[in-house]
Formats: C-alpha cells, sequence, structure tokens
C-alpha cells in the first residue's frame, strides 16, 4: 500500500492568490479534484468538479470576498501541523496491518485534507472524511477548532480503515445492509480508538446521549437485515420521524464491535476480517 499525498495546502494557497475564478476554478479542477476522478466516477459521477460541489467544495470558497475566513482556515490547519499529522497517522494505520498485507489488495491510496462547506449540525463536530471506496481518503474540515484539529489523526486512520475493510470484502459493500454497516462504523471507529485513544473518536459516538441507547438498540437490532441505501442511512445517521436518533448506527455499532472485541479477546485488526455478521451475533449485544 502506497500514499499518493496531495499538497493541497499549497493548491488552496494558490487559490488565494489567483487573478480570477476563472484561475480558481482551473487549480480546484486540476489540483484537486482530477486525482479523485476515480471516486466519483465510482459514485456515479462523470464530473469530478461537480462530485465536489456536492461535497461541498467548491472554487467560490476562495472568491475574495471569503479570502479572510478562507486564509483563517488555512492557517488554523497549519499552525496544527495538520498535513503532517495527517500523513504521520496513515503510515501508522498501515503499518497495523503489516501482517495482513497480503489480504489487503490496495496499491495507490490517493489521500486529501481537504476544505469544505460543511453543515453546521450538531454532533458533526465540524470535520469529516469519505473512505469507503478503495484507493482514494479524504479529511474534511469545514472550521478547524480546538476539538476537531485534535482529531485529526483518528479520523484519517477511521478512513484508512474503511478502505482496507473494502479492499479485504471486495464486492461486499459496507452498505450492503444495516448491519454491515454498523460493524464497518464501529471496526473503524474502535481501529482509531485503539491508535488513538477513545476521547478522539467522533462526537457522534462519545457524546452519544447515553439514555437513548436501549431505543437505538432496539430499532436496529430489528433492522439488522434490511438493505437499500435510503432505508439504510436513515439507521447509521438518524430519522426524526421514525424516531431513530441521531448518528444511532456510529454509536451502535461502536458498541457492538467493542462487545465482540471483549467476549472474543481479538484485537481490532484480526476482528477486521471477521464477516459482519458473526461480528453481530458473537457481541451477543443484541440478545
Amino acid at each position: 500500500m502506497h500514499f499518493q499525498i496531495l499538497d493541497t495546502e499549497a493548491a488552496y494557497r494558490r487559490m488565494l492568490a489567483a487573478p480570477d475564478a476563472a484561475a480558481r476554478a482551473t487549480i480546484l479542477r486540476d489540483q484537486l479534484a482530477a486525482p479523485f476522478a476515480g471516486l466519483a466516477r465510482t459514485m456515479g459521477g462523470d464530473d469530478a468538479v461537480a462530485s465536489f460541489a456536492h461535497w461541498g467544495m467548491t472554487p467560490e470558497m476562495f472568491a475574495p470576498e471569503r479570502h479572510a475566513e478562507m486564509q483563517s482556515r488555512l492557517d488554523g490547519l497549519s499552525a496544527a501541523n495538520a498535513w503532517q499529522r495527517a500523513a504521520q497517522a496513515l503510515e501508522k494505520g498501515k503499518a497495523a496491518f503489516a501482517r495482513y498485507a497480503k489480504r489487503i489488495p490496495l496499491d495507490t491510496v490517493v489521500f486529501g485534507l481537504l476544505l469544505a462547506d460543511i453543515p453546521d449540525m450538531p454532533g458533526m463536530g465540524g470535520y469529516t472524511g469519505l473512505g469507503g471506496i478503495p484507493g482514494w481518503i479524504m479529511t474534511v474540515y469545514g472550521r478547524p477548532n480546538a476539538p476537531n484539529l485534535a482529531r485529526i489523526e483518528a479520523c484519517t486512520v477511521h478512513e484508512l480503515h474503511h478502505n482496507v475493510l473494502g479492499a479485504a470484502f471486495p464486492g461486499s459493500p459496507m452498505i450492503a445492509n444495516v448491519g454491515a454497516y454498523i460493524v464497518g462504523e464501529g471496526l473503524a471507529e474502535s481501529f482509531a480508538a485503539k491508535l488513538y485513544g477513545e476521547e478522539l473518536i467522533g462526537p457522534w459516538v462519545t457524546e452519544f446521549d447515553a439514555a437513548l441507547v436501549d431505543d437505538a438498540r432496539r430499532m436496529i437490532g430489528d433492522a439488522l437485515d434490511k438493505t437499500g441505501f435510503d432505508v439504510v442511512r436513515q439507521y447509521i445517521f438518524g430519522n426524526e420521524q421514525a424516531g431513530v436518533p441521531p448518528y444511532a448506527g456510529y454509536a451502535i455499532g461502536y458498541q457492538v464491535v467493542q462487545a465482540y472485541l471483549r467476549r472474543t479477546g481479538q484485537s481490532v485488526v484480526d476482528a477486521t476480517f471477521v464477516p459482519a455478521h458473526r461480528i453481530i451475533a458473537e457481541s451477543r449485544f443484541f440478545a
């Protein structure tokens, strides 16, 4: 596994210095979106620039009227050594899987630490990531702040774990059903917790209301075999109308995996290669 780490900081600073909108658009297209063209195609988009826009990444973010704001975001990431820390996290995550290298058919993985206009939603923490398609990883920041800057490494290895899982089980997407999805997220968060500490995993897990766990366990336990992304996502990200709490799938998935690890004595690296249905059954979390 080799990481192609994009110099996104340099690209963003070029966008700040660009003379006009056309120049900014060219930089985004050629230096940021183009390396993720394969990701966009895999996700059903023929135009990587359009995919970036869908993900909240546009050249308009760097228009003159937003220069001060974007300069502040960049400087915040730079002051935190974000680019170096993300690169080091990738190597640490890779090293954790060294003895399973032959079971992970990943050659080159494109990585970008990116800026986006992320909706200010409770529980998101101002940062996110994308790593479910083997070969591409994004760690994405909206507004850097002390809590989310502390989580650069944990977020990055979370997404790396998704890459590893997808490569280890080709043809069995993490979104196949609710059970597979919650286990995939639970493994990724458990991997991040193992490498960087539970206190630095996502707020969607650490800040989940304990009073809602029993209801979330019941609702998700009754839906483990449900399929179809529009259905599955309701149990992962929440559905207010159906009474599913926000990010319930992340929180419950983490607890399922943690229960499995405690019962079996396995490491999260070993558990990565165990089918999701076995992890659920042997965790006894829904029993």
